[in-house]
């Protein structure tokens, strides 16, 4: 795959993306290309929300491993992330 076809080119190797579109399609499905490429003002930014309080972290739902698979697939919306407990 060529650089342009990746969608990189000019960019530095530094700046490029580790992962690339799919090769080929699979037989049984679809191939979906997902890259996020950090961009470090940004994460200042979130770390220094987190240090100020500004950013909280609204959680739904805690269930263990035995229940993640349900918890993960819920019947209704729940507000806020679910959390998959590793220890009881």
């Amino acid at each position: 795959m060529t650089d342009q076809a990746a969608g990189t080119a000019g960019m530095a190797l530094a700046e490029r993306p580790i992962a690339g579109p799919p090769e080929g399609r699979p037989a049984d499905g679809l191939a979906i290309d997902f890259v996020v490429v950090s961009d470090r003002a940004q994460l200042n930014e979130v770390v220094q929300r987190a240090r100020d309080g500004r950013l909280r972290t609204v959680i739904g739902n805690v269930a263990t491993l035995d229940d993640a698979l349900a918890a993960l697939d819920p019947t209704e919306r729940v507000k806020g992330k679910t959390i998959g407990r590793v220890r009881p």
